[in-house]
């Protein structure tokens, strides 16, 4: 064979062999490397699940569920997330419940102020949405007034409520059964409706979360006025110095 081949297929082997080598699979890293990285791992987990433990310490539901999440999200295969996800559910309803009484705090409303010749301390809220119906909401009032004592009514829009004689209010409490209570129109004319039992419909009122207020305005169809009342914070319904 003539040496210009000879060194043609010399090259041609090495090339080959430079190429398998190319192609060969990276070392397998060691028991040690793997340690090192798993313990890294669980180090990075331990630093979120304190994290989330504040919030837990904290009672801060709301908090500690997205870092929850991220903790299975990131580290899934480490100790903290194996203590984190036996409660992740309980967690997410805790979350839930917190957000939902946050959220119905916020629909009431509290006010002292001049009345009338006297002082009245007030706490409201807004019927909920009613896409069958155009125009304001229908506002819930509890009142305390220095002259005219504590009630109950619903103030609304013109042309008002209208009520039999005698006139009786149906309302409901979350799911239990209806209850029917006595209620009035105000001779004075107000788009408004007094639930005179005013008492009873409180002390129903604050161990519910929503009450739904049969009524019927005039002219309109009768309907429900829903109040999500869950949020309703007796301390700050103040009370009004005796006459």
């Amino acid at each position: 064979m003539p040496s210009t081949c000879r060194l043609a297929v010399l090259f041609a082997v090495s090339a080959a062999l430079a190429a398998c080598q190319s192609q060969e699979q990276p070392t397998a890293p060691s028991a040690e490397q793997l340690a090192a990285a798993k313990a890294q791992m669980e180090a990075k987990a331990e630093q979120h699940f304190a994290l989330y433990d504040q919030m837990i310490k904290a009672d801060n539901a709301e908090l500690a569920l997205p870092l929850a999440e991220e903790l299975l999200t990131m580290y899934p295969q480490s100790a903290a997330a194996a203590r984190v996800g036996k409660d992740i559910d309980a967690l997410r309803e805790r979350a839930h419940g917190e957000g939902e009484s946050r959220r119905m705090s916020r629909l009431w409303a509290y006010q002292v102020a001049p009345m009338a010749g006297g002082t009245q301390s007030t706490a409201s809220i807004n019927s909920n949405a009613d896409p069958k119906v155009a125009g304001e909401p229908v506002r819930l009032v509890l009142r305390r007034h220095t002259e005219w004592g504590e009630s109950v009514f619903l103030y609304g829009n013109e042309p008002g409520f209208t009520c039999g004689k005698p006139c009786r209010i149906t309302l409901h409490f979350d799911d239990a059964k209806p209850v029917t209570l006595e209620g009035s129109i105000p001779p004075t004319g107000e788009p408004a409706i007094f639930i005179e039992e005013d008492k009873a419909f409180v002390k129903r009122m604050q161990a519910a979360k929503r009450v739904a207020i049969d009524v019927n305005e005039k002219g309109r169809a009768p309907r429900s006025l829903v109040f999500d009342v869950g949020g309703f914070s007796a301390d700050k319904y103040q009370p009004l110095p005796k006459k």
